[in-house]
């Protein structure tokens, strides 16, 4: 197959592990996000998302093809978000004035520079309506300033975005917020960075990994200040962290095992 790429103009869509509605979904594709198209299968198409390099099936009518002659933005390797801004709030809207019809845009949805109030993307042309809830990605970006407008976000399995979060995309999506950009998975994610051996050494911004019952990374989170730490468990919120893990104080108990804390990001 042809190199080619195509682009989400949608809140988000599914990417499952197998080309199935019933297949669990693994992952998302949110709104401008671009990827490589891999392979087809009749209504499925497999793809690598530019951003993390995340593999999956998505609908495939539920994406757009991207051609050469777009623009010269869709000419190059770069993702769209590296020059452009990131949702921070929970959701916000646009306006596609191509169809004139409005665009509910979870956290996570990308957009490269916009002229004014008008970005062109994949050549489409999209108003924006609320430019505050964008984010330009910068490593002073505080990360408890921006959690606190996600708290009670529901858990989703594969969520990657403000209509839900698991662990690893909630901790994905802050550090890109911040300019940094680590894998999809926490398994992956524990991989990266310089470990924290002692807890009154860490800071806000290291990543503190979790173990199951078998031992394995089965969770992650941010750290912030003061014992605290923010993940995505049954929604997202801000517990206690100590040496043993993280205390849920609503049901007085801990709720996970601490394996390890990385330093990936850096804050002040």
């Amino acid at each position: 197959m042809e190199n080619r790429r195509g682009i989400s103009y949608r809140g988000f869509i599914p990417v499952r592990r197998e080309p199935s509605d019933s297949s669990e979904m693994v992952s998302q594709v949110l709104f401008g996000e671009t990827f490589r198209i891999l392979e087809e299968e009749e209504q499925w198409t497999l793809i690598s998302l530019d951003f993390d390099l995340y593999e999956g099936w998505v609908g495939k009518g539920s994406i757009n093809v991207l051609k050469s002659n777009n623009g010269p933005e869709m000419e190059t390797d770069a993702p769209l978000y590296e020059t452009g801004s990131i949702v921070k709030v929970p959701f916000t809207t646009v306006m596609d004035l191509n169809l004139s019809s409005q665009l509910i845009l979870p956290a996570g949805s990308v957009c490269p520079e916009a002229s004014g109030s008008i970005a062109s993307i994949g050549g489409r042309r999209f108003e924006i309506l609320n430019e505050d809830a964008w984010i330009k990605p910068h490593k002073d970006s505080d990360p408890e300033e921006i959690g606190n407008g996600l708290i009670s976000i529901s858990y989703l399995w594969g969520g990657r975005s403000g209509f839900g979060f698991d662990c690893s995309g909630l901790v994905q999506t802050l550090c890109r917020m911040m300019g940094i950009h680590i894998p999809r998975d926490s398994k992956q994610q524990a991989g990266l960075g310089s470990i924290i051996n002692f807890i009154h050494e860490i800071r806000k911004g290291d990543l503190a990994f979790f173990e199951n019952a078998s031992g394995e990374i089965a969770h992650v989170g941010m750290v912030l200040d003061q014992g605290r730490i923010l993940h995505s468990h049954n929604q997202v919120r801000i517990d206690k962290l100590d040496q043993q893990g993280i205390y849920n104080t609503e049901c007085e108990d801990y709720t996970h095992k601490l394996r390890i804390i990385k330093r990936i990001v850096s804050t002040t």
